[in-house]
């Protein structure tokens, strides 16, 4: 059985972190060739780094999600130009925008996002976007900060359609990655519109290239619907089922989506692995 790769999660969450050393532990066994964890604060981009150089098969990121943007400031920039472990370290994220929980003012928001695309690309790191309830606005903020974004651009847990997916498609040669809610559709209890799923997600899978398709869980969020749904805590090894789910859309083997997927998350993060 070919082994996967989870490209976002969040093991180091309180909700997981007991568990963290087990799930790096069982990786293989789980079917798992690496994990990228994946940072959502100041704190937590240390943690990262830090949990990564520990563990082989552990990646990471560092970067501040909007909902944490109050804590970003010139002595993270100053920290995060100098990590010292730079092949452990393979993006910037997830940094973006989000405007279903508005947690901060819309203009700060893009101040912040604008600040770290551009202090991403002068580390010459990917960028892992999180957008939720803000896909137009987060389009405008990357394509005013355009030649900023040369080094990839990940859109993660993508939850939008296909026309969104052939938009950002004529800006940037873009990655999508797809997690658990596409598994849920209108008839399951806990399904959510703005998070995936359905006729929507089905299209946006079938709109982005095999090359450009990554697989996540966001461990310890959007367990998916086989792994028995979301009121269960989800792991990176649960992303079997996402890898399932898209090969049955996709109308391919198993086989197949893990192979092209696990592939384009090396290239994508540049992780060089057998």
């Amino acid at each position: 059985m070919p082994l996967l790769a989870d490209s976002h999660c969040h093991i180091l969450d309180p909700r997981l972190i007991c568990a963290s050393e087990q799930i790096v532990a069982n990786m293989h066994e789980d079917g798992l060739e690496f994990i990228v964890e994946v940072s959502a604060g100041v704190t937590e981009s240390h943690e990262s780094v830090a949990f990564a150089c520990m563990h082989k098969n552990v990646y990471c990121t560092i970067g501040v999600h909007p909902h944490m943007i109050a804590e970003y400031n010139d002595q993270f920039e100053y920290w995060a130009k100098n990590v010292a472990a730079r092949e452990k370290l393979v993006a910037f994220g997830e940094i973006g925008l989000d405007y279903y929980h508005l947690p901060h003012p819309k203009p700060f928001q893009r101040e912040i996002f604008a600040r770290q695309i551009r202090l991403a690309h002068e580390m010459k790191l990917p960028i892992v976007i999180h957008t939720r309830d803000a896909f137009a606005e987060t389009m405008e903020v990357l394509i005013e900060n355009k030649d900023y974004v040369k080094h990839g651009l990940l859109f993660h847990c993508f939850s939008e359609g296909y026309e969104e997916v052939n938009f950002a498609r004529e800006h940037f040669d873009a990655y999508f990655a797809f997690g658990g809610a596409i598994t849920y559709t209108p008839t399951d209890a806990e399904y959510n519109p703005t998070s995936g799923g359905s006729i929507k997600s089905i299209g946006a899978i079938r709109a982005v290239p095999i090359d450009r398709i990554l697989l996540e869980t966001d461990a310890p969020y959007l367990n998916p619907k086989l792994a028995g749904g979301k009121k269960l805590l989800n792991e990176p090894k649960n992303v079997r089922y996402v890898a399932e789910y898209i090969a049955e859309v996709l109308d391919k083997s198993f086989e197949y989506i893990a192979t092209e997927t696990l592939a384009n998350t090396k290239r994508f993060f540049g992780i060089a692995k057998s």
